[in-house]
């Protein structure tokens, strides 16, 4: 007999590979089939075996006839009572081809109404003898569908969580990872695991389990031409190999969600695999080296969203899963599954093979990839000779940066700072700020008074680049411009530039975004580095509150020191966005990490959570149309007797502010412990300058 085992498209090489592997003959290998050659035997066989067909499809009749005609055609050219056991419906299905005008519904029913009177047409594929057929526009086809149900359906998933994954494309992905094979790797980890489909099938495929083992339902079951004793010793045979699964490598699953952990272990406990299995809820940025042996096989199918926000911050969560890989696990292979390359490509591995295939409407790839070793970050230090001479009248701030670098040198080895502040406004006649980020520079002008000739101030930005340039021997690209002005409403929050490129600097554990070209502010305040750093240190499994939290970088640093909870609240759509995306960059997820849009003191007011630490740094001055202003001096009294409302005792408020005339209300020191930690966060690099004050505040009267 001819058989045709259809698949998703694109998977039949790899379908291709399976069915030799079991000893079936391939004549044929389309896109989405494979055409093979065997008994009767091999058919069933193909049912009960391939983890990777769709269905297994026996030719029926083809005939010559015009899609008008063919229906009763079609019912015509067939002894239908000698095709469907004794008793068994009748499941039919006629699809149009390419070019073929009208409703399949009615063409089917169409070959319903034409056949014998004696067959019982069901609406169900369960127990019955399932025909499909299909109408080209000058031929008609009809093929008796071993399967029934399609083969996928393995019987161990009855959860599946938000987006579940076929069982037959699972497999696929595993045995593109090469874990199909006798020498495969010593474990497999899915850090995305979901329901459990790729940890319950590399379970399958490696302890020899048929995919076929728990399924009860099979099309060839209800066809009168199949040997009814053939068909009950070889499910027989596909059941027993459920009963004697042996010990296998490690397979471990985590994910963020608590209920797709339980769909998993409920998935794995039908399959028969659940004590083979470590489950357990588990961010990507809470990962342990001891999760990861010396080699392994990464397989798993990451987040990915519809909308555009979502799909950057799935991009950034491959960028943060590509460098752990890279860090972590230089000998693993990773296989991902996704839907876009250019989200695929952010994972920054090296890519050594690639499957093209469609998922219903959706384009899928599976990548093969190598991890590549981190690239040694370097950042900016003012180099021991100038780059260049630059124009004479850069020379003073040319010194003075390179007294500046001399000065901070030691510090900033010492604290493996990557982005820091070389100079503040420090000579009259260069009002600019320089600021580092890794292998970047940013110059800020800040506006000239009008009483300043323009062409002037153009000159003096000229030089500032030069000096810049020449200070830290640069090329001109990695120099950027940026002009300041007191803004007012909401100017403050547009955007400069459209250009899109955001930059990974790292700061002690965490890795941020920054964008030096689109926004006022660069989505990282380099002044807060000690503040946050203290909070990656104090967070270890505590829940914390970041309250106007711009970018997220301080929700960033709680979660790799290990927070078990954070919430963020901030007023601006964008920088929750920016935030999501800092926290996916890190292999951390909003979903279990709230981003919260509010007004700061409105949210407050009806929050209910309680929190071990909490971090707000407010603005200056702030307005908005639901509500009065927010003026920092005027109104921090009452902020912070809202924020000590929602800590725990024995929790601590860090309270920053920027407005360098500022003065702490006297009633919280008053009636809360109060430790004013100005100077201790003021790092090197603004000390000359101080920008803002910093209160530890907690429960309690002053002793």
């Amino acid at each position: 007999m001819e058989f045709v085992t259809t698949c998703l498209p694109g998977l039949a090489p790899l379908l291709a590979e399976e069915l030799v592997e079991l000893g079936i003959s391939v004549t044929e290998t389309g896109n989405a089939y494979v055409i093979i050659d065997g008994r009767q035997e091999d058919g069933l066989r193909v049912c009960l075996w391939s983890r990777l067909a769709e269905r297994v499809l026996l030719p029926l009749v083809t005939l010559e006839i015009s899609a008008e005609e063919a229906p009763e055609a079609l019912a015509a050219a067939l002894d239908w009572p000698a095709l469907v056991a004794a008793g068994a419906p009748l499941f039919l299905n006629l699809e149009h081809g390419k070019g073929v005008r009208g409703d399949n519904r009615i063409s089917t029913r169409r070959l319903a109404r034409a056949l014998p009177p004696s067959l019982r047409v069901s609406d169900s594929e369960l127990g019955a003898c399932c025909v499909r057929g299909r109408l080209d526009e000058d031929q008609a086809h009809l093929w008796l569908d071993l399967a029934g149900t399609p083969l996928h359906r393995r019987g161990y998933r009855l959860a599946g969580g938000r987006a579940p994954l076929r069982e037959n494309l699972a497999a696929g992905v595993l045995r593109a990872g090469g874990w199909h094979r006798q020498d495969r790797p010593s474990m497999l980890l899915d850090p995305f695991c979901g329901s459990g489909t790729l940890l319950i099938e590399a379970a399958w495929m490696a302890g020899g389990v048929a995919p076929g083992a728990l399924r009860q339902d099979y099309g060839f079951m209800a066809w009168r031409g199949c040997r009814r004793a053939l068909w009950e010793g070889l499910r027989e045979e596909a059941a027993a190999t459920l009963r004697k699964v042996p010990s296998l490598p490690p397979l471990k699953g985590f994910d963020v969600d608590n209920r797709a952990i339980q769909y998993a272990m409920d998935n794995a406990e039908r399959a028969g695999v659940r004590r083979l299995l470590h489950l357990e809820r588990r961010e990507l940025g809470a990962l342990r080296q001891r999760d990861l042996g010396d080699t392994g096989l990464l397989v798993t199918n990451p987040p990915w969203g519809e909308r555009l926000e979502e799909r950057e911050r799935s991009a950034w969560l491959h960028a943060g899963l590509g460098r752990l890989m890279g860090q972590r696990a230089l000998n693993w292979t990773a296989v991902l599954l996704g839907t876009d390359v250019t989200t695929l490509d952010r994972c920054g591995m090296e890519l050594q093979s690639q499957h093209r295939l469609l998922n219903g409407p959706l384009k899928n790839y599976i990548r093969v990839y190598r991890p590549r070793p981190p690239v040694p970050e370097a950042p900016l230090r003012v180099a021991p000779e100038p780059g260049f001479a630059p124009p004479e009248g850069a020379v003073p701030l040319l010194n003075r940066l390179r007294k500046n670098g001399k000065h901070l040198r030691r510090w900033l080895e010492r604290e493996d700072i990557q982005s820091y502040r070389l100079y503040d406004r420090d000579l009259p006649e260069f009002n600019v700020a320089v600021d580092i980020y890794g292998d970047q520079a940013l110059v800020q002008e800040f506006k000239a008074p009008s009483s300043i000739d323009p062409d002037k101030a153009k000159e003096r930005r000229q030089w500032a680049v030069s000096a810049v340039r020449s200070a830290l021997a640069v090329h001109r690209e990695q120099v950027h411009l940026r002009t300041r002005e007191r803004q007012k409403g909401h100017r403050q929050y547009q955007k400069l530039d459209s250009r899109g490129q955001y930059k990974v600097v790292r700061e002690g554990r965490a890795h941020l975004l920054v964008n030096l070209n689109d926004y006022l502010d660069t989505g990282l305040f380099l002044d807060h580095r000690p503040m946050r750093l203290r909070l990656a240190q104090e967070s270890a499994g505590k829940r914390v509150l970041n309250l106007f939290a711009y970018t997220g970088a301080a929700s960033v640093h709680a979660l790799v020191g290990g927070a078990r909870r954070v919430v963020t609240v901030d007023a601006s759509r964008r920088y929750l966005d920016w935030a999501a995306c800092n926290l996916a960059l890190n292999g951390f997820s909003s979903d279990a990490h709230p981003l919260e849009r509010a007004d700061v003191m409105s949210w407050l007011e009806t929050c209910r959570e309680q929190f071990d630490v909490v971090f707000c740094d407010p603005p200056t001055f702030s307005n908005n149309k639901s509500r009065q202003d927010f003026v920092v001096q005027e109104h921090h009294g009452e902020l912070i007797r809202r924020i000590l409302k929602r800590l725990e005792p024995g929790g601590v408020l860090y309270f920053s502010c920027n407005f360098r005339r500022f003065e702490l209300d006297e009633s919280i020191r008053r009636w809360y412990q109060v430790e004013d930690l100005t100077q201790w966060s003021t790092p090197e690099d603004f000390r000359r300058h101080g920008l803002h004050h910093c209160f530890a505040i907690r429960h309690g009267e002053t002793p």
